[in-house]
């Protein structure tokens, strides 16, 4: 073999040795892969993820989640748009010409300096919200660098849609009786709600960490969320609830015969199906019991009754059994009172 003939032959080598290193690292990554996507439901991620709750969903449409023009980043994209296109407190009227500009003969007048900012207005909603309810509410810079469930996430800094969200949340925690959720603050267990942009993984609208007693729900706001919250709350209420006494012995046999959780079969669901005698809401509620009722749990506080809780379905019989657990153990519930989660229930 000719010298020329060497050298050539090693940079074959040479460019074959790289094109494995690349597929080696592409396959390692694979591998290491912490969640899979579970459609319309939430999903535990594989690796240390133990008390982690991912609440994730396929329903992803324009209405949903902002759209970002290509070669941009998200959030950069999707804030100074917002930005540009608010319109100043004070702006001159337009023309209906639209060929020439003409200067206003008045000045516009001087803003008001007792009016507070829209940052100061949600701070202000925001300490309201921490003061009744006794939990942390966390936004913008305060979220930047958040991840959990091997997730990382955008923080929120369009001052306007977290008035938005911070008035939703006002008012879906204000469903709830009064000191409810600062009874379980002080049984133990303290509530943070993260109020992101969204997720690293495009799907995921809500996480619950009750890895420790200081329990974290953060919540993706491009996205309708009052259903994740209600569910990820939900599960931080039966966290405290089991160290109150509170038991499901019984629940399993609410369940189809031979049911088993973790063999998901969606005729017995009602999205599926929209069957009023289904014995789940939905697939991802046969996962285990704990998500079976969280996910009932977001259809006792929905603004509507679905068909699936006419009293005598199992769905029915199921919220009627959560019922009796939570005004068995909660000082601020009372059996004579029909709370916001048990009018379909008890009507």
């Amino acid at each position: 073999m000719t010298r020329k003939s060497r050298i050539r032959l090693a940079e074959v080598l040479i460019a074959f040795s790289f094109v494995l290193i690349i597929a080696g690292i592409g396959l390692n990554l694979e591998n290491h892969s912490l969640i899979n996507p579970v459609t319309n439901t939430h999903v535990v991620g594989t690796t240390n993820t133990e008390g982690i709750n991912i609440t994730t969903t396929d329903d992803i449409s324009i209405d949903d989640v902002e759209t970002t023009p290509e070669g941009t980043s998200p959030e950069s994209s999707t804030e100074s748009t917002t930005e540009n296109t608010t319109p100043p407190a004070q702006s001159a009227p337009s023309n209906s010409g639209g060929t020439t500009s003409q200067t206003p003969s008045y000045q516009p007048s001087q803003p008001d300096n007792n009016t507070p900012s829209i940052e100061d207005t949600n701070n202000t909603l925001r300490n309201n919200i921490q003061n009744t309810y006794g939990i942390t509410v966390k936004y913008g810079a305060e979220t930047n660098g958040y991840s959990v469930g091997g997730l990382s996430s955008i923080m929120l800094s369009d001052t306007n849609r977290i008035n938005e969200v911070l008035s939703a949340l006002n008012y879906n925690l204000s469903l709830y009786p009064s000191g409810f959720i600062n009874e379980t603050k002080q049984g133990g267990y303290n509530l943070t709600i993260y109020l992101l942009k969204r997720y690293s993984q495009a799907n995921v609208t809500g996480i619950t960490d009750s890895t420790t007693k200081n329990v974290v729900i953060s919540l993706a706001t491009d996205y309708s969320f009052t259903e994740s919250l209600h569910h990820e709350l939900y599960h931080y209420v039966e966290k405290y609830m089991y160290t109150r006494g509170a038991n499901y012995t019984t629940w399993n046999t609410l369940n189809p015969s031979g049911f088993s959780y973790g063999n998901v079969n969606d005729s017995l669901s009602y999205t599926t199906g929209n069957n009023a005698y289904a014995s789940f809401v939905n697939s991802y509620a046969q996962t285990d019991e704990y998500e079976d009722r969280a996910s009932t749990f977001e259809y006792m506080m929905a603004t509507s009754e679905a068909s699936c809780l006419i009293t005598g379905t199992t769905i029915w019989k199921k919220a009627k059994y959560m019922c009796e657990q939570i005004d068995a153990v909660f000082q601020t519930v009372s059996p004579t009172t029909t709370e916001y989660w048990e009018r379909y229930v008890y009507n």
